[in-house]
């Protein structure tokens, strides 16, 4: 897997390519999670349009879920968001947005994502 975070003034887009497994995304999400900037974050994208297969399970998807919910106390209003025209990857966002009681938006163009979060302003610089 290949990603990329690009933080923008209140988010972040995290763009990946190829075979994500769940250990993967997890660092991403572990490093944004742990990003002293979280607690002001107003939205977190998943662009995964260039993602040719996802390597997940349900009882990954629970992890996922239990890492996201305790995320959740330390900024309870971040919007998720995935990007995808894969059919499976809506599936498994679904699910994860089912078992995590939490609303994550769910998008085939990235401008609709962008849109759905409020994401208007440009990128910042990467540090």
């Amino acid at each position: 897997m290949t990603y990329a975070i690009t933080r923008q003034q209140h988010g972040a887009t995290v763009r990946y390519s190829g075979l994500v497994s769940v250990g993967e995304f997890m660092e991403v999400v572990l490093s944004i999670h742990a990003d002293p900037g979280y607690a002001s974050l107003r939205y977190v994208i998943h662009d995964m349009l260039e993602v040719e297969e996802l390597d997940f399970s349900n009882l990954d998807m629970t992890a996922m879920a239990a890492q996201e919910l305790g995320a959740r106390y330390t900024n309870p209003g971040v919007r998720p968001a995935v990007v995808s025209k894969d059919p499976r990857m809506a599936e498994a966002t679904r699910s994860f947005s089912a078992l995590a009681q939490l609303e994550v938006g769910i998008f085939t163009e990235l401008a609709q994502a962008q849109r759905w979060v409020g994401a208007t302003h440009p990128a910042a610089p990467q540090p």
